[in-house]
Formats: structure tokens, sequence, C-alpha cells
């Protein structure tokens, strides 16, 4: 048996698959060399487009240079580390923290070693001439591919099998002449150039480069040491492309942005913690705000984690070895793209345009990971999210501008993809940076910026009920005209004013007509979503019934078909409610003990507060049984949303702490209703009996409460979060009141 060792000997043809094949366009190419002039610590980088047309069409004098002031190479370094790709040293030196200059902070961005073959995209012959700072002499190398096809398989038109190895590059030193007196860096000369270029291609290539280093510096104060200037000239001038808008992008951020976040997420205590405006916040990846959204929900299971039937809650999955991804910091600015907002947050078409050529950007150690951030790439997901979800859940790419900062030293797992197309997708880094970001933006559009709408909303009805002053004005305006002789222009105000009444009047009656059809809406969406849950209630114990039917037991079976026969009733019920909506005609009110209703209901929920380990208590006062003049229909909707959402919150909280109680009081005319979730956040108080005021995600309409308090008002009767002094449990306590408000 013969054996023998082997070595690897790739071809030539490789050059072309780390260098054109693999770089998008020459756009990101330059940009490659652009980084390679980052890390050799340049202060200055040049990018000169010479010899090209006036349509920037080039021919075979023109070419493309790259050089900076960076601290160059030996002969030594290129012979041992240029010559050789992918060298470990600047791997390693990453890993322990070192930096070309001991005074500087950048962080070395390269560590694959190949972004030298970025050139291969621009041109077939390349040469770089380059000197160390303190060297007497400028090491030239020379390559000259133009004697190759584009794939490296034929030489000079002829057929043949060129190996790596092959290759020669001329290295020669000399006096220095491309680098003369006590300069020192890098100059980058490639010719015979490919690809096409344009003024569309040089204005995105200006917008790349200007946001390749970190912006926040430049539109948040915030300051930085580090000089990195970058020059692009096109035949010995700046190109003629729009300046950045890096000013006005700035001013747009400070004066229209509805919400301005900053923050950091901190794997350690697994929250995000942030400033809004100037306040400070925080928000646990355990709180109910966080597991109730429909985001979280997607990934981890409807219970957050705690059953034992579902994937626990991430943090916990590996005995607290926290999300793949490491602490990051963000700042988000989030504008309303809306008609008729406040005007002080309005935005013009120009502006609208000019933000949706933005988008989140990904920065590391402060340089920026392509190509995130660009108006065509969605790496968040967000529009993926958006239409697999509900749209509503989560903002679109167009309102949102922000920067997400990670570093080599807190995010070792969020590593660049070889294409240089973003983050490498194995080992769950990237997915649950993704995942965090979604959640937290999420998070904001459920309740920071829900509030937000909110006040915009009353501060428009407290417009529309200022436009009386428009009656007044023209009043005192037609007085003061005649008082002063002007009889003919007091008429033609007179008249100004009783069309504009007639014109009001017609449209109230048009907003009017348009109230009593939403009216009609919101009440059929009401009997919808209240029989829907009874559905559900009804295959549960249809389910049981199968199960008592296999076990052969009489009288539990005849039990269990007693309560699907109430079930199915009170559906009917429902139907017979929304049919008496196109009636002129109501329901006739009577006077209702309320305790039976309240068991009917719990009898409805009762298995799914078994599945869920809910203990529920009934809790009676000493006296008068509690009654109220209304109709079955009113009370079962306000109970039925009471349970509905004491279960949603719930399953978010730890089993041995759930329970429902709930205190019917005759001798003060109430019923509390309480549980011991996670409760009510202070800043949703003014907002929870708004409508679509919801924090359940794709799985609440935010309709429950809203209904809940309109079908008790059309009885003088009320419902509101109760006093200290009226709790009966840590979470949520809700008092229904049924005594008329005239009658207090």
């Amino acid at each position: 048996m013969k054996s023998e060792t082997l070595s690897l000997r790739p071809y030539a043809r490789l050059l072309t698959m780390l260098g054109d094949q693999l770089i998008k366009n020459e756009r990101i190419a330059l940009v490659e060399l652009i980084k390679n002039a980052y890390d050799a610590d340049a202060d200055r980088v040049e990018v000169r487009f010479e010899d090209f047309g006036d349509d920037l069409t080039h021919d075979d004098n023109s070419r493309i240079v790259v050089q900076d002031d960076g601290v160059g190479m030996s002969l030594d370094i290129i012979k041992t580390r240029w010559m050789n790709p992918a060298a470990p040293q600047k791997y390693l030196d990453k890993q322990k923290g070192r930096r070309k200059t001991p005074e500087r902070k950048r962080v070395i961005q390269g560590e694959k070693g190949i972004g030298r073959f970025a050139v291969l995209k621009l041109g077939r012959v390349v040469t770089v001439t380059t000197r160390e700072r303190g060297e007497a002499l400028e090491t030239v190398l020379a390559y000259d591919f133009s004697r190759f096809d584009d794939d490296f398989v034929s030489e000079n038109g002829r057929p043949t099998e060129i190996f790596l190895d092959e290759i020669k590059i001329d290295c020669r030193q000399s006096e220095p002449e491309k680098l003369p007196g006590t300069e020192h860096g890098t100059v980058i000369e490639i010719e015979r150039l490919k690809g096409a270029w344009n003024n569309d291609i040089i204005e995105k290539l200006c917008r790349d480069v200007s946001n390749l280093t970190d912006p926040i510096s430049r539109l948040t104060h915030r300051q930085t040491s580090d000089r990195f200037e970058i020059v692009i000239l096109y035949n010995g001038e700046p190109p003629r492309v729009p300046a950045a808008d890096t000013e006005s992008l700035k001013a747009l951020i400070e004066d229209k942005a509805v919400l301005k976040l900053q923050g950091s997420f901190r794997s350690s205590d697994n929250a995000f913690a942030f400033r809004m405006e100037d306040d400070g916040n925080a928000i646990s990846l355990d709180d109910s705000k966080i597991t109730g959204l429909w985001v979280w929900r997607q990934r981890f299971g409807r219970t957050g984690g705690y059953a034992g039937t579902q994937m626990p809650i991430p943090f916990q999955r590996d005995a607290g070895a926290g999300f793949n991804c490491g602490d990051f910091a963000f700042q988000f600015y989030i504008f309303d793209f809306a008609r008729g907002i406040d005007g002080r947050h309005m935005l013009t078409q120009a502006e609208k345009n000019q933000l949706k050529a933005h988008r989140v950007y990904l920065y590391r150690d402060g340089v920026r990971v392509y190509p995130y951030g660009d108006p065509d790439d969605d790496w968040l997901n967000i529009d993926v999210t958006r239409g697999t979800g509900r749209a509503g859940d989560f903002f679109s790419n167009d309102q949102i501008i922000g920067w997400i900062d990670i570093t080599q030293e807190d995010n070792p797992n969020l590593r660049d993809k070889t294409n240089r197309e973003g983050l490498i997708e194995t080992g769950g880094g990237a997915e649950d940076l993704i995942f965090l970001v979604q959640t937290f933006l999420s998070y904001v559009k459920q309740y920071p910026y829900l509030r937000y709408q909110q006040k915009q909303r009353q501060r428009s009805d407290a417009r529309f009920v200022r436009d009386a002053a428009v009656v007044e004005g023209l009043a005192d305006l037609q007085e003061g005209l005649a008082k002063s002789g002007h009889e003919s222009q007091a008429r033609k105000v007179a008249k100004v004013a009783a069309d504009y009444k007639r014109e009001k009047e017609h449209l109230s009656q048009r907003v009017e007509a348009t109230e009593d059809l939403a009216g009609v809406g919101l009440s059929v969406e009401m009997a919808s979503h209240d029989i829907m849950l009874l559905m559900n209630r009804a295959q549960d114990i249809a389910k049981r019934i199968a199960r008592s039917a296999r076990a052969a037991g009489g009288g539990e079976i005849r039990a269990q078909a007693d309560m699907l026969l109430g079930v199915l009733q009170q559906i009917t019920d429902g139907m017979k409610e929304v049919q008496v909506l196109f009636k002129s005609s109501r329901r006739r009110r009577k006077v209702l003990k309320i305790e039976p209703v309240l068991d009917r209901i719990h009898q409805i929920y009762e298995s799914l507060l078994a599945q869920r380990n809910i203990r529920y208590q009934k809790v009676m006062s000493d006296g008068s049984p509690l009654a109220a003049n209304t109709t079955d229909g009113v009370v079962m909707q306000v109970l039925i949303n009471l349970f509905d959402n004491a279960c949603y919150w719930l399953d978010t909280v730890d089993p041995a702490q759930r329970e429902i109680r709930v205190t019917v009081d005759g001798n003060h005319g109430e019923l509390i209703f309480s549980d011991s979730g996670p409760g009510i956040d202070p800043d949703d108080l003014p907002y929870i009996f708004e409508p679509f005021y919801s924090g359940k995600g794709q799985e609440g309409r935010g309709l429950g409460l809203y209904i809940a308090r309109q079908l008790l008002e059309r009885h003088d009767y009320r419902i509101g979060v109760a006093f200290d002094h009226q709790k009966v449990l840590p979470g949520t306590n809700f008092v229904v009141s049924f005594v008329k408000e005239d009658a207090e």
C-alpha cells in the first residue's frame, strides 16, 4: 500500500473569486481600499479619478489613485504579510486589542487579509508604492494582470493552466519619489480600468464615504478626537454632486423627529436602558410589555417561556448565557409621515424623500458595516415582519433613522461576511441582534409612539373646538367695518360668515353620519370579537365532552352538554345584538343581578383558567346583592373583556403567582376585578380606555376596555382603575360601578 502527503496548490483563478466575483461592485471595492487606509491609521485618504472624460468615460490613459498618509509598509512587512494573504497577524492583533499606533484609539477593522484583492474589481494593472514612517526608501510593487483573461485561464489569448504561485509581482526599492521628504503612507494606482462609471455611481460613492465613519459625532454633538478625512477628486476637482445632507439631516432630527431615543442593551441585566428626550427609562426583557409583544411571542411562544412545552425565555435558556450578540448601543429617531399632523412635526415631501435615503446603520468601533443603512437594504427585516405580522405593530423603514454601535470587544460573535455584505449569520449572533432591535422598536411603537399619537388626536380635537374663533373673528370684523362706515365691506364679511356657517353645518351633518356608520362598525367589531372568544371556549368544552364520552360517564356527559348548550345560546344572543343594531329600537333594560352573570362567564373560562394555572376566587360582601338596570349583553361583554385581558397578561408571570379575584359588593354598588399580573404602567393610564391602544400586538385590537366603558356609560355606569385603597391584588384592579352618576 502506497501513501503520500499532498499540498494544496490553488489555481490563479482564485484571485478573481476573491476580488472581482466576491466584491459586489466598484464602490464597495473602493470602500475596502479606504478601510485599509483607516486601518493604517491615516489622517487623510484621497481617491482620485485621473484623465477621465467629461461624462466619466475612461480609456487606456485613465486611472484611479488611492493615496493615504498612514503608517505605510516596510519591505519586511510586504514579504511576510502583504504577499501572504490571510496572514494571521492582523487577526491576532485584533484579538489582543493592539493598535497600529498605540496613541490611537482606532480598532483594526480588517482581519481576513483579502481586502487587497479589491483592486481586481477596478482594473488589471496595479502599482503600489509605500513608505513606512522613518524609512529612507520607498517600496514599489507592480502588478500587471493585463496579459491574463478575467478568469485567469488564458495568457495572451492562449488557454493555459496558471497556478497562484506562478503569478509574479515585481518589487523594488528606490529613492522617495511619490512619497518624498518625510512623507509616509501608501499610494495605489489602478490602470486598465474595468467597469463603467457615471455621475450616479460617483454620487453614491460620495454618500458611502460620508457615512463610512461614525456620523453620530457630527449629528449629535458627540466629540471625537479621531480625524479621518476622505477626499474624492475627479480630474483634480471635487465631483459635481449634491453636497452631503449631514447638516439638513441634523436639522430634521433636531426639529422634526417625534421621538428621540438613545440607549443601550446590556446582557448582564437583560434590559434596555434608554433616554427619550430628557427622561431616563429602562425596560427589562421579562417585563410584560416585552413578553406580550407579537414579535416576542412569535419566537418564544405564547407563554413567554414559562410553560413546560415552550422554549424558555432566552436569558434562562443556557443558565444565564443570554443572547449571543453581546451588548450594543443605539440611537433611533422616529418621524411621523401622516398628513395633517401638528405643525412642528409636519414633513414636506422633500424632507420625506431625504429621510427615505437613510435607514438604520450599523457601526463597529465607529466604522460602518456595509450595506446596512442603504435605502434598499432591509437588514432588520422590518418590511418582511410588517408583512408577516401586523403592519401596525411596527414602524415602516421610511420613518426610522438610526445608528447601532457594536464593538469587536463586546460583540465577538458579530463578524463580517467575506463578501462585505453584512454579518455572518452562523452562531445566532446576528439573528439575536436583529431580534432584539425588532423587539425594542416594536415596544416603542406600541407604547411611547402610541401615546404620542393619542396626544396628536387630542390636539386635533382641541383645534376643532377652537374653530368657533373664526365666527367670532368675522363678527368682530363686520362690526368694526360697519362702525368705520365701510358698509359694503361689512355686508361682504357678513355673507362670508353666513356661508361659513352653512358649510360648517353641512360638514357637521356629514361627520355625524360618518360617526353613526363608524359606531355601527365598532359595534359589529365588538360583537365579532366577543363571539370569537365564546367560540373558542365552546371548542374547549366540546373537547371535554368528547373525552367524557370516551370514558362513558353519563352524568358528566349530560352536564357538559348542558354547558355547551348555554354557550351556543350566548352566541345566538350575540348575533341578535348585531341584528338589533340595524333597528331603531333597543332591547329593554331590566333589573339584573350581577352574580349569576359573573358565574356564567367564569364557567366559560373555567377550563382555560385551569389550563393556565390561574386560581379564581369570588368574594361576596354581606348585605344586598349587586344589581343593575341594564342588559345581560352589556354585563357579559364587560366581564368577557376583563377575563380575557387578565388571562393574557397573567401568561407573562410565574404560574405560582397567577390569580384572579372578583369582589362583588352590593352595598356600594360595585364590582372589583383584580389580578396578580404585571399591572398597568403609569405612563399608560391616560390611554388605556382610548380606542386602538393595546399592548397585545397582533393579538389585541385595543377595543376591549374602550367598548366596556362605552357600553357602561350608555347606561350611566362606569369602569375605571382602582385607587390604591381599593386594590385587592398587586396587579391590575378595575372597579365597575353600577351606581347611576346622578344618584351618587
